[in-house]
């Protein structure tokens, strides 16, 4: 009994993609026309994390339909099937760590955009930024160098000179998802302390940790592919030219926890989660209308104000409390550094 046909995984790697694209887009139709904000470092990486989804997602349907898992090879085929499923299963390695790296920068910029007015926080978020850079890189460089200069290796029907040859690629391939779902950990985890010092109504603070939360769904995706790799490798599955014994059964937990399937959901999932904050005051208006702008000239200079029109100090000042603390809002970096510099405080304090 095979658990992940072409027929099942195709249309979810479709939806799921699908999705992805359709929120990256309203986020950025959001940001530039929306809310009248120029788009930042954050968009443009969730845009180049996406288009490597696309690209992850292509090749699992060229897979799917002519590769190892497709319907439409015929007999004399063979061994070009074989040759095309490991440059396949090369490339996927090898694009998924950007793809991974991108969608968390993309988020870790965002966080700059709310709560970089504290400098803790700045030193915490530069600090897995660098991270993530590096664990990106060094993942991305091990694989295509994993057999030196010798890349061809990777190809070849006969791997018995790769298994002589080149690194454990198990190993690799278990500490790239053990690290991930630690990276996941430190990405999401990073902005709930911060949240609760937000001078904000404690319902919005639930809904805004409630947003970043969403994030650990696509690391339980991570979790499972790495219970699979963790029960495989050990049992030498993630050799070179690894071929099962005789009448040997794959155990249930290998038979469920697909790890091809898991990280194309891990990806897809990762991708609506980033996109998910920066909507927040496209969804927040869309739920309860959006009151009618009006433009006030004051003394304080001019400014738009939604349903009533308020055009006294006061009135003004509680407006700007109200956007720069919300932790959804896209205003929130530039309100909030303005305040900073008003009046001298130590935010961090």
């Amino acid at each position: 009994m095979t658990w992940y046909p072409p027929s099942v995984t195709l249309p979810v790697y479709a939806v799921f993609t699908f999705v992805g694209l359709v929120l990256t887009a309203v986020r950025f139709w959001a940001r530039r026309w929306y809310s009248r904000m120029p788009l930042g470092i954050d968009d443009w990486l969730m845009a180049v994390g996406m288009f490597i989804v696309c690209c992850c997602t292509g090749i699992q349907f060229y897979n799917g339909l002519e590769g190892t898992n497709g319907n439409a090879i015929k007999e004399g085929d063979a061994i070009s099937r074989q040759i095309n499923s490991h440059k396949i299963n090369f490339t996927m390695i090898i694009i998924e760590k950007p793809a991974f790296g991108a969608i968390k920068l993309s988020l870790l910029f965002f966080y700059k955009r709310i709560f970089g007015v504290w400098p803790s926080f700045n030193r915490l978020n530069n600090i897995i930024i660098g991270i993530i850079i590096v664990w990106v890189f060094a993942f991305a460089m091990a694989d295509i160098f994993i057999c030196g200069t010798n890349v061809y290796l990777n190809f070849e029907i006969d791997q018995s000179k790769a298994k002589d040859q080149c690194g454990d690629k198990g190993l690799l391939l278990l500490m790239f998802a053990i690290t991930s779902v630690i990276t996941d950990a430190l990405v999401l985890g990073l902005p709930f302390q911060y949240v609760r010092r937000l001078q904000m109504a404690r319902q919005k603070k639930w809904a805004a940790g409630v947003v970043i939360f969403l994030g650990f769904v696509s690391t339980f995706a991570g979790v499972l592919r790495t219970i699979f790799l963790s029960v495989s490798y050990p049992m030498g599955r993630m050799d070179w030219g690894y071929k099962a014994p005789p009448q040997s059964e794959t155990p249930l937990v290998l038979q469920v926890f697909n790890p091809t399937f898991w990280v194309m959901v891990e990806m897809t999932l990762g991708a609506w989660a980033a996109n998910l904050p920066p909507l927040g005051p496209l969804l927040r208006h869309i739920r309860f209308g959006r009151p009618k702008t009006t433009t006030q000239d004051t003394e304080y200079g001019t400014y738009n104000t939604y349903g009533t029109a308020a055009t006294d100090k006061h009135s003004w000042n509680r407006t700007k409390e109200r956007d720069a603390f919300d932790p959804l809002s896209s205003r929130a970096e530039s309100l909030r550094m303005a305040r900073m510099a008003s009046n001298g405080r130590d935010l961090d304090a």
